[in-house]
């Protein structure tokens, strides 16, 4: 980040001030360092990151209508502060246009460009692919299963050259990267299971599995997985958990949105020696509640401290969560509900029997007391 001492104020006429006198102008005599923060706080808002290119039907050209191009169109002052602070060019988002033709030399120097303004920053990263629309035109046309992308080969390489700088990662892809990627200082990753092998992360510590778990799919360690501790996955059964856990054996986290049936043979036994927090919803149906004792009673969690679960507080959740726990090889001290339903409108009486298996009882974090029974 650049102090005012940075700017050469002897030359300040260069970055053409309005008059100061306006109220408008105001804006205009913020410290650099406000002016720097106000960039990032608006660079931080956009949903996504902010994407590098526009694309059109049958045209891509460089997003100059949005943060953080958008703050060097003002005056020459806010263009030097916003090409002088590196972090606001760090986050940036690259959608791949999946095309056989070659892109003109200006777009991948104009994404160099981009990159260059971050300087030695961590970049932040979401790389979209397969998400374009189809151009049917002769000049202007999608990669078929046997082509490969040109387009797609010249950003890509960009940011290839940059894979040392990767500190946070989106793919989202609906085809196969068949690529490698050395991220040395890699700490967040998105992608799906078949794209985790494709990279060298030393030091990644949270993973999001976007892709839905195939039962066919079978597990394969890597060293990627050895320092994963937060691990988000779309769907999971009782097996998948188990091999999961045996995947990343120093997690503290894992999250599951949906628990889904798997019908095969009991395991032994497993220990995991550093799970701390669990948090899946509880399914309405019996029949799949079943997959979630099924979770509890193949793992021994002796450091596991909270559940939480994407459930209302209601009989049927709590009857599953009290079978589970009662022969749980664990000893959970919070049960969290994540639920629509008001703290206040809870039914004591039916989640007080969770406070024999549990030390406290909240509601997105809130406390729930112990009723007191004359």
């Amino acid at each position: 980040m650049i102090t005012a001492s940075d700017v050469d104020f002897a030359h300040l006429h260069d970055y053409s001030f309005p008059n100061v006198n306006c109220p408008a102008a105001h804006i205009h005599t913020l410290p650099v360092e406000l002016l720097q923060q106000v960039f990032l706080l608006i660079v931080d808002d956009v949903p996504d990151c902010p994407g590098v290119f526009s694309y059109g039907d049958t045209t891509i050209s460089a997003n100059v209508d949005s943060p953080p191009i958008v703050f060097t169109h003002v005056c020459r002052f806010w263009r030097f502060v916003a090409h002088s602070t590196t972090a606001v060019w760090s986050r940036i988002q690259v959608s791949l246009p999946g095309r056989v033709e070659p892109l003109t030399p200006f777009l991948p120097s104009f994404l160099q460009s981009w990159l260059a303004r971050s300087g030695n920053q961590p970049l932040t990263l979401r790389i979209v692919s397969g998400d374009l629309p189809v151009c049917a035109t002769r000049r202007c046309t999608r990669q078929s299963n046997h082509e490969s992308s040109q387009a797609d080969s010249q950003l890509l390489g960009v940011l290839l050259a940059e894979s040392k700088r990767w500190g946070s990662v989106a793919l989202v892809s609906a085809d196969e990267w068949n690529r490698d990627f050395d991220t040395p200082q890699l700490r967040s990753l998105q992608c799906c299971w078949s794209e985790l092998s494709s990279f060298n992360a030393p030091n990644l510590t949270h993973l999001h599995i976007t892709y839905r778990w195939s039962l066919t799919m079978r597990f394969r360690h890597i060293p990627t997985c050895d320092n994963v501790r937060h691990l988000w996955i779309q769907n999971a059964s009782a097996r998948v958990i188990r091999s999961t856990l045996l995947m990343f054996p120093r997690l503290e986290s894992i999250k599951v949105d949906v628990i889904i049936s798997d019908i095969g043979h009991p395991h032994d036994l497993t220990t995991h020696p550093c799970l701390e927090s669990i948090t899946f919803p509880i399914p309405s149906d019996p029949f799949q509640q079943r997959e979630v004792l099924k979770i509890f009673s193949e793992l021994c969690l002796p450091t596991l401290r909270k559940l939480t679960f994407v459930a209302d507080p209601e009989e049927s959740a709590v009857s599953c969560i009290m079978e589970a726990l009662e022969t749980a090889f664990c000893d959970v001290q919070v049960v969290d509900f994540q639920t629509t339903i008001p703290l206040s409108e809870v039914d004591i009486d039916v989640i007080e029997p969770l406070f024999s298996v549990a030390r406290e009882v909240t509601v997105h974090g809130e406390m729930l007391h112990h009723p007191v029974r004359q």
